[in-house]
């Protein structure tokens, strides 16, 4: 595969300046030193702060990702790590454009009763879980069991029944994790270690379903 591989961070609403917020920078920093077999750098996160960091409309983040966070021709060879209303949007991107893989951190399917996130637009049909399977090389969810504002039941539904993830499968793999809550605050190795897994089990990407 080409190295390194270009790992766009997506932040949850409210975050901004993105390197400011929750794990975001601790994770960046953390996965550029992470050195391939040959010594050069196997990752280069992306994160920038974000249009309409609040609402995260759906009409202005999608583009904004396509366009200006992913380099021409290179979305193949892309991960999403998409963090709350970030990991919406890295499952809506995924519905339409073929990536190497998705991390979703404290993922959701609803507009959870609130009207800003009811104003973003993502919940305005549903999920096209098939899309979003056959566009990626792997999909990983990741969860916390005391998340206090996406409860784990919905974030365990998302992934198990919704994406077909199962625990200890890197690929198409669900970790939740028992003392984890919104992962507010950094350090966050479980998911630089579930980024690593899922990565090295899909290895090079050469038969991504259309």
């Amino acid at each position: 595969p080409v190295l390194p591989i270009p790992v766009v961070v997506l932040p949850g609403s409210g975050c901004t300046p993105t390197r400011e917020c929750n794990f975001y920078d601790w994770f960046g920093r953390t996965i550029d030193a992470i050195k391939a077999a040959d010594g050069t750098p196997k990752y280069r996160s992306i994160m920038r702060n974000m249009p309409d960091p609040h609402v995260c409309r759906e009409k202005v983040w999608i583009p904004f990702v396509r366009e200006e966070l992913m380099e021409k021709g290179a979305a193949e060879s892309t991960v999403v790590v998409g963090h709350s209303s970030g990991a919406v949007a890295a499952m809506r991107l995924a519905e339409r454009c073929r990536l190497r893989g998705i991390v979703v951190v404290a993922g959701y399917d609803s507009d959870l009763g609130d009207a800003n996130e009811r104003a973003s637009g993502y919940f305005d049909r549903p999920f096209d879980w098939d899309a979003i399977r056959a566009n990626c090389g792997f999909v990983c969810a990741v969860g916390g069991a005391r998340d206090t504002l996406v409860d784990i039941a919905i974030q365990r539904r998302v992934a198990v029944e919704c994406l077909g993830l199962e625990a200890g499968v890197p690929g198409r793999e669900w970790v939740e994790l028992p003392d984890e809550d919104h992962f507010f605050s950094p350090p966050a190795q479980t998911l630089v270690d579930a980024l690593e897994r899922n990565v090295d089990a899909v290895g090079v990407l050469t038969d991504v379903a259309e």
